[in-house]
């Protein structure tokens, strides 16, 4: 799996096969990005709106800032699965959608996403 300076990579699969809950809790896409001083952790959550209310349909995209241990640290497999593991819930912010795609054209941002799930 490749990770890049500023650029998400898809972790789905890594998430789920580290963290039994995910999918329990109605999690469906995972992505990383690595930036100077945080790591970026993204969690897809289906069927609930900006409420945390169920609703059919909408998707909430939650963005979780995890600190380096020193700026410029490199992202490595050992360290994503570290992360998945002591994924604590929380999140620095989020956005809700009804659109799944949109919110992964919102992490994109014209740069594209390494290792890209197809739907």
């Amino acid at each position: 799996m490749e990770f890049s300076f500023a650029k998400y990579t898809e972790i789905t699969d890594l998430a789920f096969k580290h963290n039994k809950d995910y999918k329990k809790d109605g999690f469906i896409r995972f992505f990383i990005c690595p930036d100077v001083n945080d790591y970026w952790f993204i969690r897809i959550l289906k069927d609930y709106n900006e409420e945390y209310e169920k609703e059919e349909g909408s998707f909430i995209m939650e963005r979780n800032k995890i600190s380096n241990n020193y700026k410029g640290e490199e992202l490595t497999l050992k360290k994503v699965v570290k992360l998945i593991k002591d994924d604590d819930g929380g999140n620095w912010d989020f956005q809700q959608s009804f659109e799944l795609e949109e919110l992964i054209e919102m992490l994109d941002d014209g740069y594209g996403i390494l290792n890209l799930k197809a739907d």
